[in-house]
């Protein structure tokens, strides 16, 4: 782990400090200066307090003073890296005083690695601000054997003086308000990048010292053998953060450095010897004999090298290597083809920084020492080699990474739309149209509006296959389907439903009359249909924003193989979908033929109204100011209470017409805690708790399920196909009991079923994995047991597809009865459901009283009330905000901390996704596309053509390396401001 903590003033540094000094004192490699700083200053690994004082002063040797031009000068910061639970145990019971050493090494490390990446000076030339990287910063670091707790806790402080070398002279470290540059900012974003470059230098020391580890976590290990009840014993202070990041709302590695600054106490020191002697009575007490441990360690390991075994078996099935012994080359190489597959699978473009860290981790599954220079190196191979494409990227200060694969699903796609243009005969005339509608517009209280009409005369005269409905929250889009259906069938075709979300498929059907499904199930039709089979077909993407490039990659192929019709239905102003690409987006900078829906009617009042068009805009400050309701609340535990009890103070009536929603699960639960105290003290819930135990989804990539090393004991695995060689059946559910040596080592689970009969289910088992259809395989579903408690009278949703009990995914009920076998509900239909306590889909209940952003978009209701704090970056950005006020249909209040620190933060906080055509230049698609021109018979001369319509627009010349020195936010907005089809009528709405 690594905190962060900025120094307020250089004398309560050096007050602090003092005690180290004084308490350290017989070990003279407690204490020491690292960083490249020191030689600029010929300073001696002796640390001296009055040095050091002047130093945070910004005092050099020689007198000079490094000032602003205001005298003043902050002193640093302070960077704390702590071992893992389990070495600081050994080292606390003095049984491996030589992991101290691997924890100087590491530090020291991590330290040169940090220095090199992220350390800048600031200057200010013809008035314009320039970072220049310096290389070489300066820290005192003082080790401690134990927490503020009094418990084993080895880490380090690093205290940072703010102070750097360019050009041989002396200037502070740079810092940055927008937090693309600076230092400490540049360290706190990636908190988590530069602990595991600590943590991965460790685990290489240990593992040559034949300490074998287990995976706990994202990037995290212990040792392995070191009892899970004595890292829980040994570990207040981890539950003092986690309490304090509770209470805050906070998740995240930069989150977690703030809490451990909050919680800490005042560190009364205790004589060490005496420390060590309490806790290894603790340990004797919980059964750990440490000296036997240390004795048997080597046991722990049936071969220096356990995990040969799996990575040569899966190396040879997923990327081909021979039947030798692997080399560390070639581990670190798979290593880097794991990240890529891991990352690839979640976004079409990922970060050179972001690639690094992910080899890194899945590094550590493996028992033998791979480097971080075997990595650096396997990424380089794989930028040669042209199967990553890179582009630098100025707004983020990062090198950006795609892959030929990604990059291939759409330009694929696109030149497909493009081929199919004109191709197919329309449904039906203009005058039928016109007659369709102005007989709707006699036999309807409120007529058809102009963009609805506009919307439905497209779909049924174009003679394109593909077609967009770009339409903005609240112009009843659903509606213009509904009407469109009648006309569309009476043509004699038939209508499919496509969602990502269930809750949106069930939507669909109700409202517009369109038999709608997940996008699984239909993908299933389109695959067993035959060639030119759905040609009296329209498939509805509903959503489109949600889709996947994978997703709609081969939603674009199939239907043009199966001669049907597809119409992509959405809002690119909405948040996104949660794997690769932004493909609806991109379909509409690249020329599909658009409608634009503009007239929002969802809103029945002026002031709503007003404040969602502000949004579609990007006019963050009009939006909010013409909101009914903002209520700005200090304290996150209080703005969490607050929503709970304006929520409780409504009749029942109003409370069943008010969405409550949140940007996080975290949030959302917090809540939902106080409503159901609030509703148990008004006697709405009654009787006793009941506690059900039920499942929350574990995010795994496909290639990941691959390897035991990243499941857990206590998993719960639902398996979606039978596996006659280890008996384990579709639809039941296994939980993974204790994973031994042996079975880490030959990649076997060991499996429990309800009934406790006991698998072994080899993962060399799943089929072979495959990159084109690893976003469609859902094999495996894995899950983290919950314990639920339930009272009559809860609001409740199911998080998955029940079909055979006709349960959709988000569908709410109420809790009208808990008896001795079974639980009773009575669904929003009124229609009553009674399960045995055993039942299947009582695993995937959750409380329904607030949902996530994601899980309200799409819905609307007449009152809503939403959570929204300034302080988070991925959550307070334009999208969420436009979402969550673009819900209620009378009334929105939003909750905040402040309003104008959040109208700074959305500002600031860029939440669109790019796409890989986003940082490819046309001459790097012109040569990916000579590179596969043997493996793909399609055309991509539209796309590339695409490319040079844009750079021109944009103002840049020929490239062949991408963008390296241009501002890709530039180069997006011109894209973005793009027409989007001849037939858009209505433009003032368009947010560029």
């Amino acid at each position: 782990m690594l905190s962060i903590k900025p120094l307020q003033s250089a004398k309560s540094a050096c007050d602090y400090y003092l005690a180290a000094f004084n308490y350290y004192q017989g070990d003279s490699t407690a204490i020491a200066w690292l960083g490249k700083g020191k030689d600029f200053l010929n300073l001696k690994d002796e640390v001296e307090q009055t040095a050091m004082l002047r130093l945070l002063e910004g005092v050099l040797p020689d007198g000079n003073k490094i000032q602003n031009n205001r005298g003043e000068h902050r002193p640093g910061f302070d960077m704390t890296f702590s071992a893992p639970k389990s070495v600081s145990i050994l080292v606390g019971l003095g049984v491996a005083p030589g992991l101290v050493h691997f924890h100087d090494e590491a530090v020291k490390y991590a330290i040169s690695q940090i220095e090199a990446e992220f350390t800048e000076a600031r200057f200010v030339r013809n008035g314009e601000i320039h970072y220049q990287k310096t290389g070489n910063l300066l820290a005192a670091t003082f080790r401690q054997p134990s927490s503020r707790a009094n418990e084993p806790a080895l880490h380090t402080h690093c205290v940072t003086m703010n102070i750097t070398f360019c050009d041989g002279k002396a200037k502070s470290l740079a810092s940055d308000k927008l937090r693309v540059h600076g230092v400490v900012e540049q360290i706190q974003n990636n908190a988590h990048y530069c602990g595991l470059l600590y943590r991965h230098h460790l685990a290489n020391s240990l593992k040559t010292a034949h300490f074998s580890l287990r995976m706990v976590g994202d990037g995290l290990f212990e040792i392995n053998g070191v009892p899970e009840e004595l890292l829980r014993e040994f570990s207040t202070r981890r539950e003092d953060i986690v309490e304090c990041m509770d209470k805050n709302g906070w998740a995240g590695a930069k989150a977690a450095s703030q809490a451990a600054l909050i919680t800490r106490q005042n560190k009364e020191e205790h004589n060490l010897t005496q420390l060590k002697h309490i806790w290894k009575e603790r340990a004797i007490e919980l059964g750990f004999d440490a000296e036997t441990f240390m004795q048997n360690r080597s046991l722990q390991k049936e071969t220096s090298n356990s995990m040969v075994a799996l990575i040569k078996d899966k190396l040879k099935s997923l990327f081909s290597l021979n039947d030798k012994e692997p080399t560390e080359e070639e581990i670190a190489a798979a290593c880097v083809q794991v990240a890529i597959e891991t990352l690839s699978q979640r976004t079409s473009v990922f970060s050179d920084r972001a690639l690094k860290a992910q080899s890194l981790k899945h590094s550590l599954i493996y028992d033998g020492v791979v480097s971080e220079e075997a990595i650096t190196k396997a990424i380089l191979q794989e930028k040669n080699a042209n199967q990553l494409y890179e582009t630098y990227c100025p707004e983020i200060n990062q090198i950006l990474l795609t892959t030929p694969w990604l990059l291939t699903l759409e330009a694929e796609s696109l030149a497909r739309i493009e081929r199919n243009q004109g191709k197919i005969p329309s449904i039906a005339t203009r005058r039928e149209v016109r007659i369709f509608q102005d007989k709707i517009d006699k036999q309807v209280t409120y007529p058809m509006t102009g963009s609805q009409k506009e919307a439905i005369l497209t779909i049924l005269t174009s003679k394109d296959r593909y077609l967009a409905v770009q339409g903005y929250a609240g112009v009843a889009k659903t509606t213009m389907l509904a009407e469109a259906r009648h006309l569309i069938e009476s043509k004699g075709f038939t209508l499919r439903g496509i969602t990502v979300a269930s809750s949106a498929a069930e939507e669909l059907q109700i409202k517009a009359g369109i038999r709608s499904d997940v996008f699984p199930i239909v993908h299933q039709e389109l695959k067993t249909a035959a060639r030119g089979a759905l040609s009296k077909t329209v498939f509805i993407v509903d959503e489109a924003s949600m889709l996947s490039s994978s997703q709609g990659h081969e939603l674009i192929k199939r239907i043009e193989y199966t001669k049907a019709r597809l119409v992509f239905v959405g809002d690119k102003a909405q948040l996104p979908t949660v794997n690769n690409g932004r493909l609806f987006g991109l379909t509409q900078e690249y020329g599909i033929e658009t409608v634009v829906m503009s007239e929002i009617v969802r809103q029945k009042n002026t002031q709503a109204l007003q404040s969602v068009i502000h949004a579609t805009r990007g006019e963050i400050k009009e939006s909010i100011d013409n909101l009914h309701h903002v209520e700005e609340i200090e304290s996150h535990h209080e703005r969490i209470e607050w929503i709970a009890n304006h929520w409780l103070s409504k009749n029942i009536q109003r409370r069943e017409k008010t969405l409550l929603f949140a940007p996080t699960h975290k949030d959302r639960v917090e809540i939902t805690s106080w409503i159901r105290r609030g509703l148990e003290n008004e006697g709405t819930l009654t009787g006793t708790g009941y506690i059900q135990q039920t499942l929350k989804i574990k995010t795994m990539e496909a290639v990941q399920q691959r390897f035991v090393a990243y499941y857990q004991q206590g998993d719960v695995i639902r398996f979606n196909q039978d596996f006659h060689q280890s008996k384990t059946k579709r639809g039941h559910y296994y939980t993974i009991g204790q994973i031994t040596k042996s079975q880490y080592r030959d990649n076997i689970l060991p499996l429990v079923d309800e009934k406790g009969k006991t698998y072994a289910f080899a993962l060399k088992h799943l089929p072979q994995y495959k990159t084109h259809t690893a976003a469609f395989e859902r094999i495996l579903e894995i899950y983290r047991p919950q314990a639920l408690e339930l009272k009559v009278g809860d609001r409740v949703l199911w998080n998955r597809n029940d079909k055979k009990e006709g349960i959709n995914n988000g569908q709410r009920a109420t809790l009208i009865g808990i008896y001795e076998k079974d639980l009773r509900f009575k669904a929003d239909d009124g229609q009553e459901m009674v399960f045995p306590k055993d039942h299947p889909a009582l695993k995937h209940l959750d409380h329904g009283y607030v949902l996530t952003n994601y899980k309200v978009q799409g819905k609307d209701s007449a009152y809503a009330v939403g959570l929204m704090e300034s302080q988070h970056r991925f959550s307070a950005t334009l999208k969420n905000f436009y979402v969550q006020i673009s819900r209620a249909v009378h009334e929105m209040t939003l909750v905040t901390d402040n309003k104008e620190h959040l109208i700074a933060a959305i500002k600031r906080n860029k939440d669109e996704k790019l796409a890989s055509l986003d940082i490819i230049s046309r001459d790097q698609l012109k040569m990916h596309e000579a590179q596969f021109k043997n493996k793909n018979s399609i055309s991509m001369q539209s796309v590339i053509d695409g490319k040079k319509h844009f750079e021109e627009r944009a103002g840049f010349k020929d490239h062949d390396t991408g963008y390296k020195s241009q501002d890709l936010e530039y180069f997006k907005n011109a894209i973005l401001n793009k027409n989007l089809s001849p037939i858009e009528k209505n433009k003032e709405l368009e947010r560029y």
